[in-house]
């Protein structure tokens, strides 16, 4: 069968209804999706840089907007459509991502975003050109879902040029009304560049005006560690931040949560079928030392940025976390999430036992998240039971002798008899032993340099205070 025709048939048979009020009925709720639920026009950016990223054939794929009078040409050389990535972005929910765990997306409804702002999407692959175009129906249809075949030479002068000059493997025209808002809007959502940070393909996207560059970002790793990745994002060629990142791959889903999940009507299909999931952090670097994210920096992720900050964690996390339908904010009743927060407070322990062996030994506890006070819900109960658990169960506290030691087994000394020559550290840690009827060894001592100590102490770390000296 030729392109041609099976773009033919496939608009056929996604225009056929039983009656005109079914018809009615899903261009209503596809309406909705486009819409009401993706309320911020630059959400179908997320979408279409997703779809690039997943289509991607190796680490270095790169994403192309242009921006021309009155359309915005989306480009990238990962795979080319096939006919089961037609079918798919013709319907709604049957993504041909659902079963592949290395693969973002799985609703098989994020690209009809481009509908909320457009309503002439015209898309070119490997032979296969096709639109979505509202105007051509004479009465209320689902649109979205309908392929036309287009020829080149049926679109505007420029877009043939920009697509004839460019051998892109796919290319997504969407005809918008004030382009150069978009633009704006485009430029901010790229500004710090860290949309890269947690895309698995993408390392660079660029941004042009009627075929001249405007500005790019680009992520590139330096090294490569067990403890960390070192990634450095730019802007316009020049670099505009640090970071370590961690991945943990392919943590096996425990039997009992994959049995709740599997009763769970909310959980996608995708994630009732996984095996394992994995988990990634982000630290932001200064001057060769870790530093804590403020509240509006703390994002979570879920390869893309969500507005969800209100977690403030001091780090970037990013998981397959279930968000609602604009990923602006998680679900926080879902077994999945719950499970995956869980997850997060068990894993950036780890993360932290791993660091303690390396450079930023004394910077770790920069990024060991407080629990949760005041209102708590699920996905903070699940959190802060974790996060205590992990804390006390792992050693990951640097000793003065270099050992690394549990919250258990330490002491943080605030009065510096420790440090004393003329002290030994037996007389000191037998005055506590007594004072406090502990039984601590001569090697429990923080080492000094740890920076950030005063966080252990919610998670009841032992402090010798100046207070107690008057008992010394």
């Amino acid at each position: 069968m030729s392109k041609k025709k099976f773009i033919q048939d496939l608009r056929e048979e996604n225009s056929t209804f039983n009656s005109q009020r079914q018809a009615e009925m899903f261009a209503n709720f596809l309406n909705l999706i486009s819409t009401d639920i993706y309320s911020e026009s630059q959400r179908f950016v997320f979408e279409l840089i997703q779809n690039a990223d997943d289509a991607a054939k190796d680490t270095n794929n790169e994403i192309h907007f242009d921006f021309l009078s009155n359309c915005l040409i989306v480009s990238h050389k990962g795979k080319p459509f096939d006919e089961n990535d037609i079918i798919s972005l013709s319907g709604a929910g049957a993504s041909t991502k659902r079963a592949d765990p290395t693969k973002t997306g799985y609703k098989g409804i994020g690209f009809k975003s481009v509908f909320g702002k457009s309503e002439l999407v015209t898309i070119f692959s490997d032979g296969y050109q096709f639109r979505f175009d509202k105007s051509v129906h004479n009465q209320k249809l689902p649109w979205q879902i309908i392929p036309i075949w287009t020829e080149l030479n049926e679109l505007s002068d420029e877009i043939q040029k920009s697509i004839l000059e460019n051998n892109y493997a796919v290319s997504t025209t969407i005809e918008i009304k004030k382009p150069e808002e978009l633009l704006k809007e485009l430029n901010e959502l790229l500004s710090n560049g860290q949309i890269l940070l947690f895309l698995r393909r993408v390392s660079k996207i660029s941004v042009s005006h009627n075929g001249k560059p405007v500005s790019s970002i680009e992520k590139k790793i330096i090294s490569n560690d067990r403890a960390f990745n070192e990634t450095t994002l730019y802007k316009n060629g020049k670099e505009i931040s640090s970071w370590i990142t961690k991945t943990f791959e392919r943590i096996t889903i425990p039997q009992d949560t994959k049995e709740a999940l599997r009763q769970d009507e909310k959980t996608p299909e995708k994630l009732k079928e996984a095996d394992y999931t994995e988990l990634s952090f982000a630290a932001k670097i200064e001057e060769g030392k870790i530093i804590e994210l403020k509240k509006d920096e703390s994002l979570i992720f879920t390869y893309l940025p969500t507005k969800c900050d209100k977690f403030n964690f001091p780090f970037l996390v990013n998981g397959s976390f279930l968000t609602t339908a604009s990923r602006e904010d998680l679900h926080e009743d879902r077994i999945w999430n719950q499970w995956l927060f869980k997850l997060t407070a068990e894993k950036i322990i780890d993360w932290l036992e791993i660091l303690s062996k390396s450079k930023f030994e004394f910077q770790i506890l920069q990024l060991l998240p407080s629990k949760f006070g005041g209102i708590h819900n699920e996905l903070r109960v699940s959190f802060n039971q974790s996060l205590e658990k992990s804390a006390k169960q792992k050693a990951f506290i640097p000793s003065k002798n270099a050992k690394l030691k549990k919250i258990t087994e330490i002491i943080i000394d605030k009065t510096g008899l420790s440090e004393l020559s003329f002290l030994t550290p037996e007389t000191v840690i037998s005055f506590i032993n007594q004072k406090e009827n502990t039984n601590f060894k001569t090697d429990s001592f923080v080492n000094p340099q740890l920076q950030r100590t005063d966080k252990l102490r919610s998670f009841g770390a032992m402090f010798f205070e100046s207070e107690t000296l008057q008992y010394f």
